[in-house]
């Protein structure tokens, strides 16, 4: 783990965001990031910003117009994903506490101080997640539940997504206190003490892209700590503006994670069945997209072409740059 070259400041939080040709994204996100911190004077702060090797080259312009001394632009020879690529930007950090932040937020209120002040109070928290708006105010897509088999077989009609997003915005209403204890947070803002991050070995390796999070909660979870949600805490997330420019890669990614978290955190029968519902679904979305073909040829053709990959590859796929 990278914990050996992380160097001693006194700084409160280290919040760190990967680039992969979201340039201008980032330069929004810094700006608002700027905003709500640059003003206060209760936390110390730094921003880590990792460039995953994006083709547009474009992060040199935005760190060319950056005066601020708080923010820190590194550069990767290749293209880590996003785990790996937050496991670098931890290398480099000094906070107390970490931020994982997408490029593709903006932060319009300061809840950093208030989120550590959280962690302050209980000290078996683990992981916090802020409520992170989208466009689909019925759905909330912030926090989540355990993958299990009930949502897996309702995904079998491509719904299991929004039931859950559907059920954890409606506890989160009638949720006694402001936070409640969940399995998962969605990686586009976590927050995390920097020593427990480092004791579990940062995120798994074995994630490129997706289902990394999910991972990364299950083992705090296993560590004995807490993984809350606050709906009370918000920031602004547009939502995989990199990983949707190509539908098939975006696919194929998301499958094949899925199959490796379940792997790695299901025993026998109950990993066979999971895996089972996992082809099932693959099988359910080729005859979906074909329907759908006439009227999206052109995502279609990228869906359709993803999910036979994954059939002929046994759910797996390995990433080159």
């Amino acid at each position: 783990m990278y914990s050996a070259n992380r160097s001693e400041r006194n700084i409160d939080i280290s919040i760190i965001t990967i680039n992969y040709n979201l340039a201008d994204e980032i330069e929004n996100c810094l700006n608002s990031l700027l905003n709500v911190l640059g003003s206060q004077n209760t936390i110390t702060y730094e921003v880590i910003v990792v460039d995953n090797n994006s083709p547009d080259k474009k992060l040199s312009l935005v760190e060319e117009k950056s005066q601020n001394e708080s923010i820190h632009f590194y550069y990767s020879e290749k293209n880590l994903g996003f785990g790996q690529g937050n496991n670098f930007g931890f290398s480099k950090s000094s906070g107390k506490y970490l931020c994982f932040l997408n490029p593709d937020t903006i932060v319009k209120e300061e809840i950093f101080s208030r989120i550590i002040d959280l962690f302050e109070q209980d000290k078996i928290l683990g992981i916090i997640g802020p409520r992170q708006q989208v466009r689909a105010p019925f759905f909330d897509f912030s926090a989540g539940f355990s993958p299990n088999i009930f949502f897996e077989l309702f995904n079998l009609i491509g719904i299991g997504v929004f039931l859950e997003g559907f059920l954890m915005n409606f506890y989160s209403k009638f949720a006694k206190k402001n936070y409640f204890e969940v399995n998962w947070i969605l990686g586009a803002a976590i927050f995390i003490k920097a020593d427990l991050f480092s004791k579990i070995g940062g995120f798994d390796k074995d994630y490129f892209m997706f289902y990394e999070e999910v991972d990364l909660c299950k083992r705090v979870i296993n560590e004995g700590f807490k993984v809350i949600y606050n709906p009370q805490y918000k920031i602004y997330h547009i939502g995989s503006v990199s990983a949707k420019k190509d539908y098939r890669l975006y696919t194929i990614r998301t499958y094949s994670s899925k199959n490796i978290f379940i792997s790695k955190h299901f025993k026998t029968l109950h990993k066979l069945l999971m895996r089972i519902l996992l082809i099932a679904q693959v099988f359910s979305q080729i005859l979906i997209w074909t329907i759908f073909w006439p009227i999206k040829k052109q995502k279609s053709n990228q869906k359709l072409s993803a999910f036979i990959y994954l059939l002929k590859h046994n759910l797996k796929y390995e990433h080159r740059d």
